[in-house]
């Protein structure tokens, strides 16, 4: 990912292994100006753990991902001293939260903690039959039929509150662009595990069989996430399981 504070552009690319320590970089992410609740991004936007949207039209992305609403990327790594250089150099100045910005993550992390605190104990096979619940949803569908497919299993799996429901929609649907995905709402409730455990994991994503999908996979281990709070006993337990 480049971001350029010239003219607030960013973009993002692609690398392709030719073989032989080659390497070709193809755009994934056209560079242009991408707006984050009609700001552009900048470079404060990009650290560990931010997710960024864009609507899923890009010129560059295969033909799977442009069936979704929107693209949401994930930052997982940073050259924070790269960072902190470009920073000094192009003089941009720390923008603070609006204060939607800050309900929103306050609205979600009380959520997300009553989530947590919920399912321990069947946290995986909570996850995974939700993910089995909404595996069927109509991408297609409108936003007032979405938001009742995700209803009754969220309040029920979940126990989610309606209040909560309707601010967990509120949120995730403005964030992306009116189309929820399964994934972003998942990622709004449960508070993905952190960098580090979910780096240890990722490694090993090439040799999930093919009658287990990606996202059933990341299922469990959110789940198995919850379980164990410490993240070198969760990091223990993957190396021992994976022999890594």
């Amino acid at each position: 990912m480049a971001s350029f504070s010239r003219d607030q552009t960013l973009t993002v690319y692609d690398y392709q292994n030719l073989g032989k320590n080659r390497w070709k970089a193809l755009h994934f992410i056209a560079r242009g100006v991408y707006l984050n609740r009609g700001r552009p991004y900048c470079l404060q936007d990009i650290s560990q753990g931010a997710e960024l949207h864009f609507c899923a039209d890009g010129p560059h992305l295969p033909q799977s991902l442009r069936q979704q609403p929107c693209l949401t990327l994930r930052v997982t790594d940073v050259d924070n001293t790269a960072k902190g250089a470009l920073l000094t150099q192009s003089g941009e100045t720390l923008h603070r939260l609006s204060e939607e910005e800050i309900h929103d993550r306050n609205a979600l992390k009380e959520i997300q903690g009553t989530v947590h605190d919920g399912p321990r104990g069947r946290a995986v096979r909570t996850l995974i039959n939700l993910r089995r619940d909404l595996k069927n949803l109509d991408l297609k569908a409108d936003s007032i039929q979405q938001k009742e497919h995700f209803r009754r299993p969220l309040m029920e799996l979940l126990c989610l509150t309606p209040q909560d429901f309707e601010a967990v929609w509120r949120i995730v649907s403005r964030r992306a662009f009116g189309r929820v995905n399964t994934a972003d709402v998942m990622r709004a409730v449960t508070r993905e595990m952190g960098e580090n455990r979910k780096a240890i994991f990722l490694k090993e994503a090439g040799k999930i069989t093919k009658t287990v999908s990606y996202a059933e996979f990341e299922d469990y281990y959110e789940g198995l996430s919850i379980e164990i709070p410490d993240d070198e006993e969760y990091i223990n337990n993957m190396r021992a399981t994976w022999s890594i």
